[in-house]
């Protein structure tokens, strides 16, 4: 597919059996990088995967800074920020302290922790926007994006695997997925940033800014399993979204 091989992280949600031995359809949900650099041709490819909605997580920020150029009038756009500044983005100063600071490595580990719950536990109101978009008549097939594509579009993204019933060790395979997108452009970047940074950086410490890792997702998970039991249930109680909502949703991805 042409326009999943120029975008950074484009790819099919589904394909996934569910506990129940149920399917995933595929070419119903789709997930991908921030999507700005689409040309002509790449819109042909969206028009022709079907696409009807693009739902844009960036925040306000990156969305203006990186503007996706609409050239298709049937595909309906939306921006529903998932937070208020990008993963890595929440100052300059703190990503470089990342980078450079002598725990760096940790302190990025405790900000991903609390940015997963943030989003999880504080952002309950975007998730049920997103949700309730895609569960609504003639929104399907969708994409949703952020910028990488790797904790915004990931977390939520494997959310709904979840509500569709697919096992979890599944949706945490799919969720890493993202670095072997990342793979073939990751170790030329490394190099670059090594001399860049006059080699202050280890590859270790930048791969871990720049990679999926499963740590993230498993700490928001049991803390949402521990809390409600079930992600349908969190979805209900936590995010506020109606059960026949979930019930439309479901029904629309699973075959």
């Amino acid at each position: 597919m042409e326009v999943a091989r120029r975008l950074a992280n484009f790819r099919d949600v589904g394909g996934l059996k569910t506990a129940d031995g149920r399917t995933f359809r595929t070419g119903v949900l789709f997930r991908s990088g921030e999507l700005s650099r689409m040309n002509a041709e790449d819109w042909v490819t969206l028009r022709g995967l079907g696409i009807q909605l693009i739902c844009d997580l960036r925040s306000p920020g990156e969305s203006q800074k990186r503007r996706l150029r609409l050239t298709d009038a049937s595909i309906r756009v939306v921006n529903i920020p998932i937070h208020e500044q990008a993963t890595q983005d929440g100052s300059r100063r703190k990503l470089l302290g990342f980078l450079f600071g002598k725990a760096g490595g940790e302190r990025f580990r405790e900000f991903s922790r609390a940015y997963y719950h943030h989003i999880a536990f504080e952002q309950t109101a975007r998730i049920r926007e997103v949700i309730t978009l895609l569960a609504g008549e003639r929104n399907l097939p969708a994409v949703i994006h952020c910028t990488a594509g790797k904790d915004r579009t990931g977390f939520l993204a494997a959310l709904i695997q979840l509500l569709a019933g697919v096992r979890y060790e599944e949706v945490m395979e799919d969720y890493l997925r993202t670095n072997d997108f990342f793979a073939p452009q990751l170790e030329k970047f490394l190099k670059v940033m090594r001399v860049l940074t006059l080699s202050q950086v280890s590859p270790e410490r930048m791969r871990l800014i720049l990679m999926a890792h499963p740590d993230f997702l498993d700490e928001v998970y049991g803390t949402l399993m521990k809390r409600y039991g079930s992600v349908e249930t969190y979805l209900r109680e936590a995010c506020g979204i109606e059960q026949d909502t979930l019930r439309k949703l479901k029904d629309r991805l699973l075959a």
